[in-house]
């Protein structure tokens, strides 16, 4: 390709700067932010999204608008930083220091703290000593907490979990914490789906963090791809070169499919296009040129993978932590059910209190013991009276065979179990009665309530 004239070169970059306005990026923008105006004790937000979504492009966004906006040249709002892959294969946080004083080094206060430190690197990790760390660790937390420092960005935040033994994951998290801890700093990760899985490393880490899922476009619901087409439109509209907009929005299928539902490949792909047409002093944006510069199949087929992995990574996590919730809110209720019962005195729950004409239709109530935490209670006066002892003492479905106490009556109100089958259609059924201590009965009419203990009416 020829090289860009001066006028071709200010066009291109004229276009490269346009910011790209469209519903999903202005969502994520918005909850960023927040998070940074008041982040009410977490320590980290997890960004991530499939690659091209435009996730660096949100946070230089946000960084921007927050050091233009702020009127105290002596502050520093946000500082962006870079998880860059180490040379030695594992993350060094040597190299979060040296970006984060290179970034404010500008300011006398950090000039100051810098007269006895370099950070300049060395050829290996071993040849700085200990305390060295531990002074560039500290002139980190003095710079950032005396330029009052919001938040730090760290991009492709991936990188983070590239730990050796006997280090794991998560003690970068613990180290974040830290920092956050002395600083009040919070740390933006944000990264591809691989961030996703330092959200639930441990409980410090979930009770700590939050996390926000930035989707791509799927065109497939409509309005999403009302939303992708209007970004599409929002580009070809910026384009420097004569374009036929309406005929280019045709295809918006194509153009869908070639950057996956993502914005950022799409301007990526625009970009290319636009400055070998520039290149070819081309007066047009062509379908032709288009085609030429889109994503070969084999890319396409690799981004894809990965999108979809990590959708799927999503969706799964999110729907077993809800599963699992209510799994272990339901055994805690029955574990705190148990260790009640347990605590009693024995024998407590087995003794039984009489009154007059127990077992009688004109009796008082005969308490029966201890509530398991399912049972059954039989409603109808004929339930079970003329079934055999099995049928009458055992309720099929429940968890155990809980036996008619003595003195209870075989049938009739008060009875503990029934004939898996009513002997006619008008027979009434039994109800479960769970770990609340209530329910009401299948036909509606009764609702009784029973702490922890069970009456049987009598």
């Amino acid at each position: 390709m020829p090289r860009l004239t001066h006028e071709a070169h200010t066009q291109l970059e004229a276009f490269k700067a346009v910011k790209v306005k469209h519903p999903r990026l202005d969502e994520v923008d918005q909850h960023v932010t927040q998070a940074l105006d008041e982040h009410a004790g977490y320590t980290h937000l997890l960004l991530y999204g499939p690659s091209g979504v435009g996730k660096s492009t949100v946070i230089h966004r946000i960084a921007e608008r927050f050091c233009a906006e702020e009127p105290n040249q002596a502050r520093v709002p946000v500082v962006l930083v870079e998880a860059r892959p180490s040379d030695t294969g594992t993350y060094v946080r040597l190299d979060y220091y040296r970006q984060v004083l290179t970034t404010l080094k500008a300011h006398v206060v950090v000039k100051e703290l810098l007269v006895n430190i370099t950070t300049a690197p060395k050829p290996t990790r071993g040849s700085r000593h200990v305390t060295e760390w531990l002074d560039l660790r500290e002139a980190v937390e003095q710079a950032v907490a005396r330029l009052q420092v919001q938040a730090v960005v760290i991009d492709e935040a991936q990188h983070l979990m590239q730990v050796a033994a006997p280090h794991k994951p998560a003690d970068q998290l613990d180290w974040l914490k830290s920092m956050t801890n002395w600083t009040h700093v919070l740390h933006v990760l944000v990264g591809t789906y691989d961030v996703f899985d330092f959200r639930n490393l441990h409980g410090q880490a979930a009770r700590r963090g939050r996390d926000l899922h930035f989707p791509r476009y799927h065109v497939d619901t409509t309005s999403e791809r009302q939303e992708f087409v209007g970004a599409l439109r929002y580009l070809l509209e910026h384009v420097p070169l004569t374009c036929d907009v309406s005929a280019l929005l045709a295809r918006w299928r194509w153009f869908a499919d070639c950057s996956l539902g993502c914005v950022g490949i799409l301007k990526d792909w625009l970009v290319q296009t636009v400055a070998a047409t520039l290149g070819d002093a081309g007066p047009a944006l062509t379908l032709e040129a288009l085609t030429r510069h889109a994503l070969q199949p084999a890319q396409r087929v690799r981004l894809e993978v990965d999108a979809r992995a990590g959708e799927h990574k999503v969706a799964v996590g999110n729907a077993t932590s809800h599963e699992q919730l209510q799994a272990l809110l339901g055994a805690g209720h029955a574990d705190r059910s148990a260790a009640g019962r347990a605590a009693r005195r024995p024998g407590e729950a087995a003794r039984t209190r009489r009154r007059p004409g127990a077992g009688t239709r004109s009796g008082g109530r005969r308490r029966l013991g201890d509530a398991p935490t399912e049972m059954c209670l039989c409603w109808s006066r004929r339930c079970g009276t003329d079934a055999p002892a099995a049928g009458r003492d055992a309720c099929p479905g429940m968890p155990r065979v809980w036996s008619r106490p003595d003195g209870a009556p075989a049938g009739g109100r008060g009875a503990l179990s029934h004939p898996s089958t009513p002997a006619d259609p008008d027979h009434e059924r039994c109800d479960t009665v769970g770990p609340t201590g209530h329910d009401v009965d299948r036909l509606g009419k009764t609702r009784i309530g029973l702490s922890a203990r069970v009456y049987a009416l009598a």
